[in-house]
């Protein structure tokens, strides 16, 4: 008994002694937090004192100095966190240089997403049609995602401009009363909604005379009866939406795409789709790219017959082989063929085909292990 009273007595203060020292741990890891949040205190203190940041300190051509070289006007709103001042700062700088120059401009490139309201880009682009730009690349999304996005009336009536290419970021554009763009000769709409405007757009488009290059670029259309392209002086189209195919349901096929363009001579075409498809007097064309996405057969035929001065194509091997004849095609020079491991039975219809297109020279036939494609014929 006793020897067991020992060692419980033994145990039991050694039990105390942990318990003691397991407090004196945790009262020594209070003391040290509690002096490191006041470090902290005291090191914001220092940093933001009168609850101004250090940078927001500097002087202004210090900071005009910092922010001109950034890369891009992104990088000054990522870093904006860094000074209360770093997003006004930048806006001024920009009607400073804006506003200094006489010289005329030949090309400005605005990118800045949401940051800015539209009072405020309206008034840059005023800034710059004043200085007859002849270049202006916009990117931006101004206001609710569901508003529509109106174009300034000094930018429509700009006559040196020749250059436009927009970005919203999946906005709509208002084509009402949109008028114009006397100089345009290049045109590039990218990542925007096209909704109800079918008769707007006709128009619009029918008003630039000197139009020759005119790109639609991930164009969500709702509701769209018609999209209708009728220039006489286009030379390049390309309408890709690729990109958003994914994002296509019922109200998003447009009722019909008519194209009559007659001295068009580059097109491409990737996954717009319609429930109808009219090409007209493409006499002219002389390179094809058609992504097979979506695309109808039937409307290849169709699309090339009658235009011997064809000399560049790149589509599928199901959609050239299937829809087209060296007929249609006699002066192919250039052929790039998409196709997959698949398809594979169809070289045979190919070779065939290649030895009627006396003037081709460059083949290039591109193997994926998945090929998109509408369908594919059994060749036996």
């Amino acid at each position: 008994m006793k020897a067991g009273n020992k060692i419980t007595t033994s145990t039991t203060s050694q039990f105390h002694s942990n318990r003691s020292l397991r407090k004196q741990r945790r009262s020594s890891r209070v003391a040290i937090s509690k002096r490191g949040m006041e470090l902290s205190k005291k090191v914001n203190a220092s940093e933001h004192e009168d609850g101004v940041d250090k940078i927001s300190s500097l002087p202004d051509p210090v900071l005009q100095l910092i922010l001109s070289g950034l890369p891009t006007t992104e990088e000054v709103f990522r870093t904006s966190i860094l000074s209360t001042r770093w997003k006004n700062k930048f806006k001024k700088f920009v009607d400073g240089v804006l506003a200094k120059g006489s010289l005329d401009l030949e090309s400005v490139r605005l990118c800045c997403s949401d940051h800015y309201s539209m009072q405020i880009v309206q008034k840059w682009i005023h800034a710059v049609v004043k200085r007859n730009i002849k270049q202006l690349h916009l990117l931006f999304c101004c206001g609710h995602w569901l508003k529509s996005i109106h174009l300034p009336d000094c930018l429509m009536t700009c006559g040196s401009l020749e250059v436009f290419r927009l970005y919203l970021y999946k906005r709509r554009l208002n084509f009402f009363k949109l008028t114009g763009f006397s100089g345009l000769r290049v045109l590039e709409l990218n990542n925007f909604v096209l909704a109800y405007d079918s008769v707007y757009v006709y128009d619009f488009l029918k008003g630039l005379p000197l139009l020759e290059e005119l790109s639609l670029i991930d164009c969500m259309m709702k509701k769209l009866m018609f999209l209708c392209i009728s220039c006489p002086n286009l030379k390049n189209l390309r309408l890709d939406n690729r990109n958003i195919s994914e994002l296509y349901n019922i109200e998003s096929i447009c009722g019909c795409i008519e194209i009559v363009c007659p001295k068009l001579v580059f097109f491409e075409f990737g996954a717009f789709k319609a429930y109808k498809y009219i090409f007209k007097s493409l006499v002219s064309l002389k390179k094809a790219v058609i992504h097979p996405e979506d695309f109808p057969y039937e409307y290849m035929e169709r699309k090339f017959r009658g235009n011997g001065l064809l000399e560049s194509l790149s589509t599928s091997i199901d959609i050239f082989c299937f829809s087209l004849y060296p007929s249609v095609v006699p002066n192919l020079k250039t052929l790039e063929l998409t196709t997959g491991i698949h398809d594979i039975p169809i070289i045979s219809k190919l070779i065939r085909f290649l030895t009627r297109l006396p003037q081709l020279e460059s083949l290039n036939l591109i193997i994926e292990e998945k090929c998109f494609s509408l369908g594919r014929l059994e060749v036996g």
